[in-house]
């Protein structure tokens, strides 16, 4: 399948001797609105990535920390890191540029090659600038004209507002932080302080109430609340790393009186601190994978470690991430790996969960660490067996087999509630889109669950589960027989150019599933991973896309 392509007018700077070419990928007006289906999850950064605030309110997340924006104030995102926006204000729009610096190949100067953003130049996280707003939109509308100069006046606009970011520092020194960042960041920084509403107001430079109005709106929970969140997050950390008393505990995160402490501890979580250390006794880590995470939950068990990361394990990050007290490095990279090995060496737990596809050195150095409890391969119904072999490791076969049951009465329950008067269910084809092409979704064991178990109906012409580089095709797309379409967008800013392209086209407005709204925006997480987590997970979303009862397109 292929996308039109946008062209590209390239521009040359001379900063040192150093002769870059900078060519702006892509520039346009996002309408973030709240629950948006375009940023579902973390977007990595394929490309420098200036964020500006045009209209609203927005908060953007890089990694896993929340900031404010603010209009006229360039946020730049570097190649390699990950960012999300979300906004409870239905009129907010944020202009996004894609950038990319390229340099001489030094063996062959008639060759460029990419250049990272910091390899020769300093460009600050954010910069104040007094006509940002105004300058990002006139770049995006020059960048999406048909005129080839326009193009270019968006290419010149774009270097001289990255030049200005790039020269902030040196106007107008370091740029002091969001007064409500400075308040939140001290609250983080010291939970064994008794913060009162008037010195945190202070901190941010607003008025008592105004401080704690603006506050809630932006994090979604008053300061109280936040400072008691972080209080409990480190007692819990501090309760399973070390063999601290419970006074001494209370005491280090703010507490004068234990028995106050342990009034709010339970109110919070349910359960007594007491209760809290016996049930994780037993330490349990898991290692590399999400899907480890998955299998684990269901037996109520929270891990001693995991491997934890904002845009690749966002879900359990965000529910489980205070309760598990030691975050191992996650990624590809074998710097990444050694490091999640070292970890798990000096924590020594008393087993390892690992994924079927782990390589042979890294199981023989961790088992010289602990016991070792390797997952099976997705295949069909493999998440069952690998559940119990866990459970049977753990001794917890009673558990298993008790939250199995309650998992098929619920899948029994969404097959009934999929069923129409005609006794038929919903089609749906699965694809994800990579930079500019669709191709299969899902793994055989996830399809089988989707597609057997809840007995969603398969197109008639359906790539292999099986084989995920499939090419999905126009002819598929438009079949007769797809009633719907689930898709799953890679978060990386290049596929989500490609995807704006592709959804502007006459040729996808024309596909029978777009023009009856039956199009479905899927996040990598659950339908990326194969546990019994993400499964009940994908369960729930489909009745929510697919019930009658429950019409939610996504349009």
């Amino acid at each position: 399948m292929n996308f039109p392509q946008m062209a590209s007018i390239t521009t040359q700077a001379t900063v040192q001797a150093h002769p870059y070419v900078l060519q702006l990928h892509h520039a346009d007006i996002q309408h973030i609105q709240p629950q948006t289906s375009l940023l579902l999850t973390q977007i990595m950064a394929t490309h420098m990535t200036i964020l500006v605030l045009i209209e609203g309110e927005c908060i953007l997340k890089r990694e896993n920390d929340p900031y404010p924006m603010r209009t006229d104030t360039v946020y730049l995102c570097h190649s390699g890191s990950t960012f999300a926006l979300s906004s409870e204000h239905m009129d907010t729009q944020v202009a996004m540029l894609h950038l990319e610096l390229y340099l001489p190949h030094p063996d062959d100067l008639r060759q460029l090659q990419s250049a990272t953003d910091s390899q020769h130049l300093y460009f600050p996280a954010e910069a104040t600038l007094p006509y940002a707003s105004a300058k990002c939109q006139q770049i995006c509308s020059a960048f999406r004209s048909t005129h080839v100069l326009h193009r270019w006046r968006a290419q010149i606009d774009a270097i001289e507002l990255l030049f200005e970011v790039a020269t902030a520092k040196e106007k107008c020194t370091l740029q002091q932080e969001d007064g409500l960042v400075r308040a939140r960041n001290y609250i983080a920084d010291h939970p064994q302080q008794a913060h009162t509403l008037e010195q945190l107001s202070q901190i941010a430079g607003l008025s008592a109430k105004h401080f704690s109005d603006v506050f809630k709106k932006t994090y979604g929970q008053s300061p109280h609340e936040y400072m008691t969140e972080t209080r409990l997050t480190q007692a819990k950390q501090l309760m399973l790393r070390s063999g601290y008393k419970l006074k001494d505990i209370a005491h280090e995160v703010g507490y004068r009186d234990e028995f106050y402490f342990s009034r709010v501890f339970k109110k919070e979580t349910g359960v007594s601190p007491s209760t809290y250390i016996h049930k994780r006794k037993q330490k349990v880590a898991a290692y590399a994978s999400v899907s480890t995470l998955g299998y684990l939950l269901p037996l109520d068990i929270v891990p001693y470690a995991a491997p934890l990361h904002p845009k690749w394990s966002g879900y359990y990050l965000e529910r489980y991430g205070a309760d598990i007290p030691y975050h191992l490095e996650y990624g590809n990279s074998d710097q990444q790996t050694h490091t999640a090995i070292r970890q798990l060496e000096e924590l020594k737990p008393d087993w390892i969960v690992c994924s079927h596809d782990i390589q042979a050195e890294e199981y023989i150095q961790l088992s010289q660490s602990a016991q070792m409890i390797t997952l099976p391969a997705p295949q069909r119904g493999s998440w069952r067996t690998g559940l119990y072999q866990l459970a049977e490791q753990l001794q917890m076969n009673e558990e298993a087999k008790q939250w199995i049951n309650t998992f098929d009465q619920h899948t029994a329950r969404v097959r009934t509630l999929l069923t129409r008067s005609d006794g038929s269910r919903p089609t749906v084809l699965f694809v994800r889109m990579l930079h500019d092409q669709l191709y299969s979704l899902g793994s055989a064991g996830l399809l089988d669950y989707v597609y057997s178990e809840l007995g969603i109906q398969r197109p008639h012409d359906t790539p292999a589960d099986d084989n995920e580089e499939d090419i999905v095709t126009w002819d598929q797309l438009q079949a007769s027989d797809v009633e719907h379409i689930g898709i799953l967008i890679r978060q990386d800013s290049e596929t989500l150019e490609h995807w704006h392209r592709l959804r502007q086209s006459s040729r996808w407005l024309d596909l029978p599933v777009i023009r009856q709204q039956q199009l479905h925006i899927l996040s990598s997480s659950p339908w990326r991973e194969y546990s019994p987590t993400a499964l009940t997970r994908v369960r729930e979303e489909l009745i929510h896309y697919l019930s009658a009862k429950s019409p939610c397109a996504i349009r």
